[in-house]
């Protein structure tokens, strides 16, 4: 499942390298108190990221037949059968497709955002140090040896969190690998994006009248007879799967991490234009074939995304206490500028 991490192995070194490398703004007190603000985001937007992907452990209901099946057949008044859609998959199933490759691309999207700004975050703070030692003035001077006294620890924080994060990278890119733990995802075309995660413990499903529309016949063969005829008996139902609202969040977490590093606008570009996938293309091949093989893809779907994205959410967890370490230096280096000013 895990393609959309490549782009992470590859490039986040690089992007880190060009943050290393930035020179330290002529007014770097405004990039810090952005880079604060996103941190501040970044350290509540991972860990929800991460519950969310290890949500998708209670998955194994929805891969069995009533959610992820075919749709049942019914028998109309004259004895002939027809095949109905699964309105459990239309209504609330697929959309938990979407809703992991949502996770996945927030998660991208987020590792990019937090390497950029953490790393940009030091380099503002050694620009503001040097104006307050060039200042002459004796109180910025005293704040200034306030600041250098929290910069060690702060360049030992972030060093931890770079590391890791790399570590997780190289974790996920070789998860792609002949030796994954991961399962590939049994669908010919996908792509990661950003958008809003599923809430999975508020799904609903409420069951509705059986006047629903039919597909067509049961099987290879239709009824020559000029009496048979399609009726609308099949069951029909209405689900929601509410989401757990990070696009907005997420996205602005990155726009702060172009402005930190102009380059990185190339990388998560794909990721903005939102999560697709494709399902195979199987009417028109018989309703038999049809049941016998969409079935099984469903299901082995919906089985492969429980396992994953608990894999995923596991390979995500070391980053969430470091992360919060770190934003807790960079506030309180903010706090002491504020009280200072």
């Amino acid at each position: 499942m895990p393609k959309y991490w490549t782009r992470f192995s590859v490039l986040v070194a690089a992007v880190a390298a060009a943050c290393l490398s930035t020179l330290a703004l002529a007014d770097p007190l405004p990039a810090m108190q952005a880079d604060a603000s996103a941190l501040r985001a970044m350290a509540a937007t991972w860990p929800q990221l991460q519950s969310a992907a290890q949500s998708y452990g209670q998955l194994a209901p929805y891969a069995e037949v009533t959610w992820a099946g075919p749709g049942p057949v019914v028998t109309n008044p004259m004895g002939f059968r027809e095949q109905c859609h699964n309105t459990h998959w239309d209504q609330v199933t697929q959309y938990l497709v979407t809703g992991a490759l949502n996770i996945a691309g927030d998660g991208e999207a987020e590792a990019y955002a937090i390497q950029t700004v953490a790393t940009d975050f030091p380099e503002q703070l050694s620009g503001y140090l040097l104006q307050l030692v060039q200042s002459g003035n004796s109180q910025e001077e005293a704040l200034a040896n306030q600041l250098v006294a929290r910069k060690g620890p702060l360049l030992a924080s972030v060093n931890e969190l770079t590391a890791l994060l790399n570590t997780t990278s190289t974790q996920l890119g070789n998860a792609i690998g002949p030796n994954t733990r991961l399962q590939p995802l049994p669908i010919p075309h996908w792509e990661a994006g950003i958008g809003d995660a599923p809430n999975l413990s508020d799904v609903r499903y409420v069951v509705g009248p059986n006047d629903g529309a039919p597909i067509g016949w049961f099987g290879n063969i239709s009824p020559d007879l000029g009496f048979a005829r399609l009726v609308d008996i099949c069951p029909t139902g209405s689900g929601i799967l509410p989401g757990i609202p990070l696009k907005a969040q997420v996205m602005q977490e990155v726009q702060q991490a172009v402005i930190d590093e102009p380059d990185l606008a190339q990388v998560v570009q794909p990721l903005e234009n939102g999560s697709t996938w494709t399902a195979p293309n199987l009417y028109g091949q018989g309703f038999e074939r049809y049941a016998n093989i969409i079935h099984p893809v469903r299901e082995q779907l919906i089985s492969a995304l429980a396992s994953d994205e608990t894999g995923i959410a596991g390979y995500m967890a070391p980053i969430t206490a470091p992360l919060e370490q770190y934003d807790q230096k960079v506030q309180q280096i903010m706090q002491l500028i504020q009280a200072n000013g």
